[in-house]
């Protein structure tokens, strides 16, 4: 006999989304298609350029990065004095390719973001709480299909998420796909009143005797 049950999801990752101008977002794809890129990750990877923050020709778009990360910020109250963008580059898949980016996360980082400039192949995040299962009592047979989600939020969409969350993309065929990727790092103290508050800009590492 089968019982009926009611499952109950509980403490789910949260994703942010954003959406950027018309305007923003067509000036941001004309200078991306003049980047150089290099696959990093043969023989199907996607094409990826140098680090982008600090060019002039983007300050634009990290402007408007950084105030989506401040607004999270306020809101969530995190117990540093702000979060700030601090790398980003730029990703290309070809149509009819089938290039994709193999499953990663980005170390270093609290949280991250993807800036989709084109339509194109979906962004795949897989369910932390699988992988965490693998360090515990594991059970083959845990639902792939429920343990993913799929997003392509189209020209102007911005995602950002907890940066340990693994991830990459479908194949990709129909159109050449543009994206902006970037990583998030405390700045200034943090820690507060609740814990031992730490600066990194006046941090100080050790010298070897």
């Amino acid at each position: 006999m089968t019982i009926y049950y009611e499952e109950c999801p509980a403490f789910p990752v949260r994703f942010f989304k954003f959406r950027a101008s018309e305007e923003l977002t067509t000036i941001t794809l004309e200078e991306v298609k003049k980047l150089q890129f290099t696959r990093q990750n043969e023989p199907a990877g996607v094409g990826t350029s140098g680090a982008i923050q600090n060019r002039k020709e983007f300050l634009p778009i990290h402007k408007w990065f950084q105030e989506c990360i401040d607004s999270l910020h306020k809101k969530e109250r995190w117990h540093t004095d702000r979060l700030v963008v601090n790398k980003s580059w730029a990703n290309r898949s070809d149509a009819n390719t089938g290039d994709r980016h193999d499953f990663h996360r980005h170390p270093m980082s609290y949280l991250s973001g993807i800036f989709y400039l084109t339509k194109g192949a979906p962004t795949i995040y897989i369910d932390p709480v699988k992988d965490r299962e693998w360090g515990q009592f594991h059970l083959d047979g845990y639902p792939d299909k429920d343990c993913k989600l799929f997003t392509q939020l189209g020209p102007g969409g911005l995602i950002v998420f907890p940066s340990y969350v693994i991830h990459g993309s479908e194949p990709n065929y129909e159109v050449d796909r543009f994206s902006i990727a970037f990583n998030t790092f405390p700045q200034g103290e943090f820690g507060g009143q609740y814990g031992c508050a730490v600066s990194y800009t006046h941090l100080t590492l050790p010298t070897k005797a």
